[in-house]
């Protein structure tokens, strides 16, 4: 009989979560047990991913990397810093910043990966196999998870045991339903990115992602990369039977007249991809869910990646799970994991439910069409616009630094309800007045359609990250 190897800590899946928290484990408990323990990274190619989402790392994820002794490898990738978003509508634009010391980091996805699985590899007692995953092992009596079945390309199914299974297989992930049952939940398609890269760019605010706002469209998010690189990405509600004609058509009329050159270059030069986007609010593991393995990563949770939020709650996940598991001696007590999984669930929320929310909630805002959404949208633009002080929070928030859905839901109400100062009494555009009192009555429906709106658009996702 084959030999088959055991592990304390199995993680399937090398993506950001994945090395992130193997790193973490191995380098938090070497100290502190006997026995160091014994990991094993499985992932089905570990040549480089080649993604058009994923480069951009919130203020939070910067910070969360720090915690994980990872921040190197923004040094290892070249990435470039960014200060904020520059917002586009129309002709208005706003420049909203991070809090003062912090900044944002953007890197090509498969090299900042690269990095992490090098760091995953060189940590003690982790080994890093280049595996393709089949299905669970599970204890006979039990129906405890105690491994899995893989195999290398062409070779034969072989087994790997843990006492514990970590499941970072992504967002396409063929165990969520094994591990967690019947879910209240499945993963729900909202939409389309498409992708594309633009050499030579001059973006309006150096230094700054640009987020501009059309109509009927988008929208479209600019930033700068390594290597005189841009990331183009542009959000589609569906997907276009042409989606270069969609774009020259729909999108590239409504941007600035500086940046259209280098994206038509790009048009014909560069690959435009497309990729279908998910929500999913967590699950709590550890009670009914299966015991001896868990979910981590977008396996377990996804939102709109119009925020750029996936890699900071990724990373946050396996600073708070590294901290708690560290002062496990015996992996195999799933009685202790399970304990420390529904705290987990806890101890995440304030920050992955933040997130999960302004990005579901923010890109209902900016990407849809409406009369409710452009009265929101003006008063958003001349909210931010008042100074740096009225976008502090808000941009607080969408960093990953200020973590609270509650605090959320109030800057949102703030702006909804300067939204409706803005309606009565500034004047609509091509005119220098103010509605005149007689419209009142029309214009407070309006408003009520706007408290309206935005509860339709907030409640159902505070709702289920609650």
């Amino acid at each position: 009989m084959p030999f088959s190897p055991s592990y304390d800590v199995l993680i399937v899946g090398a993506g950001v979560a994945g090395p992130a928290l193997a790193h973490a484990l191995a380098t938090k408990t070497y100290a502190k047990r006997a026995t160091p323990l014994r990991i094993a990274l499985l992932e089905r190619s570990l040549s480089k991913p080649d993604r058009i989402v994923a480069e951009l790392l919130q203020p939070g994820g910067v910070t969360a990397l720090k915690e994980l002794g990872l921040e190197s490898c923004l040094a290892d990738v070249g990435s470039v810093s960014l200060s904020g978003y520059y917002v586009l509508r129309q002709e208005n634009g706003v420049c909203a910043s991070f809090p003062q010391g912090h900044d944002a980091r953007a890197f090509d996805h498969g090299a900042f990966i690269m990095a992490l699985r090098d760091r995953a590899r060189r940590a003690p007692n982790v080994d890093v196999i280049e595996t393709t995953v089949a299905g669970l092992i599970e204890s006979e009596d039990t129906h405890r998870v105690i491994g899995v079945r893989a195999s290398k390309a062409g070779g034969q199914l072989e087994s790997y045991y843990a006492d514990l299974v970590v499941l970072a297989d992504g967002s396409s992930s063929k165990f969520r339903t094994a591990v967690l049952g019947n879910m209240p939940y499945e993963p729900s398609q909202k939409g389309y990115l498409a992708g594309l890269i633009v050499k030579d760019l001059k973006l309006p605010v150096p230094k700054y992602a640009t987020m501009i706002v059309l109509k009927g469209a988008g929208p479209v998010i600019l930033f700068e990369l390594p290597n005189n690189e841009y990331r183009m990405l542009v959000e589609m509600k569906e997907s276009p039977p042409d989606l270069k004609a969609h774009i020259l058509r729909d999108v590239i009329p409504q941007l600035p007249l500086s940046v259209h050159a280098p994206i038509l270059n790009a048009l014909e030069t560069s690959r435009l991809r497309r990729v279908p986007h998910h929500y999913l609010p967590a699950m709590k593991q550890g009670e009914s869910s299966k015991a001896g393995a868990f979910l981590l990563g977008d396996s377990l949770n996804m939102r709109h990646p119009l925020t750029a939020g996936g890699m900071t709650v990724a990373l946050n996940d396996a600073v708070i799970l590294s901290d708690l598991l560290a002062n496990i001696e015996n992996f195999g007590n799933w009685d202790e994991i399970s304990a420390i999984l529904r705290k987990w669930h806890h101890l995440r929320k304030p920050l992955a439910s933040t997130i999960n929310t302004m990005s579901m909630s923010w890109a209902g805002l900016f990407a849809a069409d409406g009369e409710a959404f452009d009265i929101m949208q003006v008063g958003a633009f001349k909210f931010f616009g008042k100074g740096p002080e009225y976008s502090e929070m808000p941009m607080s928030l969408a960093a990953g630094i200020t973590q609270s859905p509650l605090l959320l839901a109030r800057s949102s109400l703030v702006i909804a309800i300067y939204s409706i100062w803005v309606l009565f009494t500034h004047p609509r555009a091509g005119s220098k007045y103010a509605p005149p009192i007689y419209e009142y009555p029309m214009l407070f429906v309006k408003a009520l359609n706007v408290i309206w709106t935005m509860g339709m658009v907030m409640g159902p996702v505070l709702w289920a990250e609650m």
